[in-house]
């Protein structure tokens, strides 16, 4: 089986300034020339089945790039929720906990401080989502989604069950860019199983 793990196109999120990664942003104006070479490479993928985030972005970047397949949301590869400042503004954030604005996704969300979903939280609700997807059998999955959920989905299908590691950036996608992964569906779904909570 192939994984093709999309990360959705730049958002404006951040131009709004809602510092929240459950805030709703459509993409860009202009995000089609960031999905074209993406688009252009993924043309080739034969009969594919196509899993997104629930969050507009993802499925805006999903229907841009396989605009004749049907997707099918997964709840389960949402954004992660950032706690006390999901619906803080960055400016909130930068005048009352500038540190925090510094930090990386590892210090975060390994010993989350403001209640932020813990990337072990986030971890146990991707693979429950990687259960439904993995079971549907199709020998082509893409799954177009966010930062924390690309990566957490590319450790779990390489076997890798040391959810501390998933912070580390191996597989540090550029907002459009994607990867391809071969994968043992069999194994992976064991190994869930054996470990989810």
């Amino acid at each position: 089986m192939e994984l093709v793990l999309i990360r959705h196109a730049t958002s404006t999120r951040s131009r709004v300034g809602i510092w929240g990664r459950l805030y709703d942003a459509p993409l860009v104006e202009g995000f089609e020339e960031q999905l074209a070479a993406t688009r252009a490479e993924l043309e080739c993928l034969e009969d594919p089945k196509v899993f997104s985030s629930p969050l507009l972005r993802c499925l805006e970047t999903a229907a841009f790039i396989l605009p004749r397949k049907a997707v099918d949301i997964v709840d389960e590869f949402r954004a992660y929720h950032s706690g006390f400042f999901e619906e803080k503004t960055e400016d909130f954030i930068r005048e009352h906990n500038p540190e925090y604005m510094s930090l990386s996704y590892r210090d975060r969300f390994l010993r989350p401080h403001f209640d932020e979903e813990s990337l072990e939280a986030q971890a146990s609700r991707v693979k429950r989502g990687i259960l439904k997807v993995l079971g549907e059998g199709d020998p082509t999955l893409v799954i177009v989604a966010h930062y924390s959920t690309i990566n957490i989905i590319a450790h779990i299908s390489s076997l890798n069950w040391e959810t501390d590691t998933y912070a580390d950036g191996t597989y540090d996608v550029a907002e459009g860019a994607f990867i391809r992964k071969a994968v043992d569906p069999v194994a992976v779904m064991a190994g869930i199983r054996d470990r989810i909570a």
